[in-house]
C-alpha cells in the first residue's frame, strides 16, 4: 500500500522529464497497440480479400469511434477525478469515483452492444456502405459488436490504472490484447482462408484478452485502490463530475464519428468505393502517426491533474509545454514520412491497385500538410480536461472538428472534388492551434498569479498581523 501511495506521490516530487517518460511512453506504446486492432485487421484483409475489403471496414470504423467516444467518456472523467483526488490526499473520493465509473462502463456497454446488433445494417448504410461493400460490412460488424462490452470494460480500467500511477501495466493491457489479435488475424485470415469474418473474430477474441488482463490488476490487489460494494451506488454529483470532464474527449469521437460519416459519404459522391478505400488506408496510417501524440497528452494528464490538485501550477505549466515540444517534434517526423514515401506505406495493405495507391498518396500528402501544428490543440483539450475546465476542452473539442473541419468539408468537395475532402484536415490542425494556444496562454498567466499569491500567504503570515 505505502509503495502505491510513493507512487502517487511522485507526481509531484519527480523531474517533469523522467515523469513524461514512465508516464507518457506506456501511453504512446498502448495507444499504438490499440490502433494495431484497425490496422492488422486492414493490412490482412486488404492483402487478401483486396480493396473492396478495406472500404468494407472503413464504413464500421464510425460504430466503433462511437463506442471510443463512450469509453473516453467513462475514462476519461473518472481518471482525471481520481487523479486530483489522489493529489488532494483524498483516497475515499478517489474510489467512489472508480466504483461509480465502473458501474457506468457496464451498463453502457451493454447498451451498445444491443443497439450494435439491432441497428446494425442502418448503421453501415448512414456511414458511407454502398450496396457492394455492404453484405461485408456486415459480416464484419456482426462479431465485432460482441467485443463491445468487453473493449469498452478494458479501454476504462486502463485509465484508472494510470491514473493512479501504474501506467506500466496500463501499457501491457493494450499490447497483449493488440499482439493476441494479429497471432488471431494470420490464423483465421490466412490460415483459415476466413477473410473479413476470421478478422472480426479475431478482433473480437483479443478485446475478451485485454479485458481480462485489466480486471486482474483489481484482482490481484496491485494498486492503491480498491473496488468496494458501497462505491457501486451511484451518486449523481460524482457522475456529473466524471461527465463534465469526460465530455470533451468524448464529443471529440462523438463528432469525428460525424465527420467519419460525411467524409465515407462524400467520398462516395466524388470518387467511389476506391476513395473510401484510400480514405481507410490513411486512417490506418494515422493511427501510427497521429495517435501517439493522443497518447503522450493522455499520459501526462495525470501528471498535469495531480500537480493541479496539489497547487504545484509551475510543474503543471512545465509539463503541458514539454508535451507540445515533443509532439510537435514527433508530427515533423510524420510529415517528412508521408511527403517523402507514401506509396510504400500504401502498398502494404494493396499492392496491386495502381489506381488505389496514387489515390491515396496524393490524400496522404494534403490531408497532413498541417500537421505540425496540431500538437497545440491535442495537448491544449487534455490539460483541460486534466483540470477539470470541462467547458473550454468542450470548446476546442467543437470548434476543431464543426468550425474548422466540417466548414471546409461542406464547402472545398464542391470546387476541389476529393482534394477538398483531404483539405479539410490541415485546416482544422491550424483552426486548432491557434484556439488552443490561445486558451493555453490565458490560463498559464492565471495560473502564475494564483502561484505568486500562494507565495505571499506565508511571508505575510510570519511578519504578523497583515492590519
Amino acid at each position: 500500500m505505502e509503495k502505491n501511495l510513493d507512487k502517487s506521490h511522485a507526481m509531484g516530487t519527480d523531474s517533469i522529464g523522467r515523469l513524461m517518460l514512465r508516464f507518457s511512453l506506456p501511453a504512446i506504446v498502448g495507444m499504438v497497440a490499440n490502433a494495431l486492432y484497425n490496422i492488422v485487421d486492414r493490412l490482412f484483409v486488404g492483402q487478401t480479400v483486396g480493396a473492396a475489403g478495406i472500404g468494407a471496414i472503413s464504413v464500421v470504423f464510425p460504430f466503433t469511434i462511437m463506442v471510443i467516444a463512450f469509453g473516453l467518456l467513462i475514462g476519461v472523467g473518472a481518471g482525471s477525478y481520481i487523479s486530483i483526488s489522489l493529489g488532494e490526499k483524498k483516497h475515499a473520493r478517489a474510489e467512489k469515483a472508480m466504483g461509480n465509473a465502473i458501474v457506468l462502463l457496464l451498463c453502457g456497454g451493454a447498451v451498445l452492444t444491443l443497439l450494435g446488433v439491432l441497428f446494425a445494417e442502418p448503421i453501415l448504410v448512414l456511414s458511407g456502405a454502398s450496396e457492394t461493400l455492404l453484405p461485408m460490412s456486415l459480416e464484419y460488424m456482426g462479431y465485432v459488436v460482441w467485443g463491445v462490452f468487453f473493449s469498452t470494460l478494458a479501454f476504462g480500467l486502463n485509465f484508472f490504472i494510470r491514473a493512479e500511477g501504474n501506467p506500466r501495466y496500463a501499457m501491457f493491457t493494450l499490447i497483449i490484447g493488440a499482439g493476441a489479435n494479429v497471432a488471431l488475424d494470420a490464423y483465421f485470415i490466412l490460415g483459415l482462408d476466413m477473410g473479413v469474418a476470421g478478422a472480426a473474430i479475431a478482433t473480437l477474441i483479443s478485446q475478451v484478452i485485454s479485458a481480462a488482463w485489466a480486471v486482474m490488476f483489481y484482482v490481484r490487489r496491485r494498486g492503491t485502490l480498491r473496488f468496494r460494494a458501497k462505491n457501486l451506488s451511484l451518486e449523481w454529483p460524482v457522475i456529473r463530475r466524471i461527465l463534465a470532464v469526460g465530455a470533451a474527449p468524448a464529443l471529440t469521437e462523438v463528432s469525428f464519428t460525424y465527420i467519419l460519416i460525411v467524409f465515407n459519404r462524400t467520398l462516395r459522391f466524388y470518387g467511389g468505393d476506391l476513395a473510401i478505400s484510400a480514405m481507410g488506408i490513411f486512417f490506418s496510417l494515422d493511427s501510427l502517426f497521429f495517435l501517439p501524440v493522443l497518447g503522450l497528452a493522455g499520459g501526462v494528464q495525470p501528471i498535469i491533474s495531480y500537480n493541479y490538485g496539489a497547487k504545484n501550477y509551475d510543474r503543471v505549466i512545465r509539463s503541458v509545454l514539454a508535451a507540445i515540444k515533443i509532439g510537435a517534434l514527433f508530427f515533423t517526423a510524420s510529415f517528412a514520412l508521408v511527403m517523402l514515401v507514401p506509396d510504400y506505406m500504401i502498398r502494404l495493405f494493396n499492392s496491386d491497385n495502381a489506381e488505389l495507391m496514387a489515390m491515396g498518396a496524393r490524400g496522404m500528402r494534403l490531408g497532413y500538410c498541417g500537421i505540425i501544428m496540431a500538437s497545440v490543440s491535442l495537448v491544449a483539450s487534455h490539460t483541460f480536461q486534466a483540470i477539470g475546465k470541462a467547458r473550454i476542452g468542450l470548446f476546442l473539442t467543437l470548434s476543431r472538428h464543426f468550425l474548422f473541419i466540417l466548414l471546409p468539408l461542406f464547402l472545398l468537395p464542391p470546387i476541389l472534388g476529393i482534394d477538398g475532402v483531404w483539405l479539410s484536415m490541415p485546416l482544422s490542425d491550424l483552426g486548432g492551434a491557434l484556439a488552443g494556444g490561445w486558451f493555453l496562454r490565458r490560463e498559464f498567466r492565471e495560473m502564475r498569479s494564483s502561484e505568486a499569491l500562494l507565495r505571499l500567504v506565508p511571508a505575510e503570515g510570519c511578519g504578523g498581523s497583515p492590519d
